[in-house]
């Protein structure tokens, strides 16, 4: 169940055994088993704000993004640029970011009119191609 978890999620798992009781004339053991898994506290449209060491190890990228998916590894996209990044479980443990906002902070609206921005100032990423998110 711990291999599941940490194959389709960003977590870290630990397992433990301790010896409960011992007979050495029967030669029979008892050992106490504990798992211990710890998710990752990151939702999909959470908005985070990430360690400076982070952003430059994502080339650069702003300290305030939104995550899109989380899967195996954390999937953001820069708010200001609509470049997308994937943090893997090792970064994210290694760096550890908490959510700024989450989910249930959003509110419901309904948009008028929507005006799109020219696409030649910002660096193109692979969902910016497919027209995944657009700066408007």
């Amino acid at each position: 169940m711990i291999d599941f978890i940490q194959q389709n999620f960003v977590a870290k798992a630990k397992n433990s055994k301790q010896l409960i009781t011992s007979d050495a004339r029967n030669n029979s053991y008892s050992y106490k088993f504990t798992s211990i898994c710890e998710l990752a506290p990151i939702c999909r449209d959470d908005l985070v704000i990430l360690p400076p060491k982070l952003c430059k190890e994502l080339g650069g990228i702003g300290p305030i993004v939104l995550v899109y998916k989380v899967t195996t590894s954390v999937h953001i996209v820069d708010i200001h640029t609509m470049r997308t990044h994937e943090i893997d479980a090792v970064n994210y443990w290694q760096y550890t970011f908490k959510n700024l906002m989450g989910r249930e902070r959003l509110e419901p609206f309904i948009v008028l009119n929507v005006e799109q921005l020219d696409q030649a100032d910002f660096s193109v990423s692979r969902a910016t191609i497919r027209n995944k998110f657009k700066m408007c």
